[in-house]
């Protein structure tokens, strides 16, 4: 019986199938959800930032649509688990989305993650990596992988 479950979103139509599922789940064992969205600021070079520095303009414009962009998606998701009649709280994270999905649910103590799998072929999954690797190989808990 699962009694916390971590859901990432992140806007695709694999993602929306993994809220659905995680919202299922949820109802039929009385759990709270909680969702994750994470900017996964790698992906742009010009987001290398200092802590010394504050961003130039183009980073500002870049972090501002990043994070309007991540509100937008946890906003979705929340109405969509009020409309499932599911508790559910949303977290906003930077940084690596495999290294946060895994962080966070340790921190909640999460019993189930649920992830999407965006079905990489074998070389990109080499060279790029996959979230949803990630957080099966790193996850302290049980992981559901979703398909397309």
């Amino acid at each position: 019986m699962f009694r916390s479950i971590l859901v990432a979103v992140d806007g695709s139509e694999i993602g929306h199938r993994a809220l659905e599922e995680a919202l299922d789940i949820a109802r039929a064992m009385q759990a709270p959800v909680h969702a994750i969205h994470v900017v996964q600021t790698g992906t742009y070079p010009t987001l290398i930032l200092s802590d010394l520095e504050p961003p130039d303009l183009t980073q500002q414009v870049l972090l501002d649509s990043l994070d309007r962009e991540a509100n937008e998606i946890l906003a979705d998701a929340e109405r969509k688990a009020a409309a499932a009649g599911v508790r559910m709280t949303i977290y906003k994270r930077w940084g690596h989305p495999g290294a946060e999905i895994t962080a966070l649910a340790q921190e909640l103590g999460a019993d189930l993650t649920v992830v999407g799998s965006h079905g990489r072929g074998r070389i990109d999954r080499f060279f790029l990596g996959s979230v949803s690797s990630y957080v099966v190989d790193h996850a302290a808990s049980t992981v559901m992988v979703v398909r397309g």
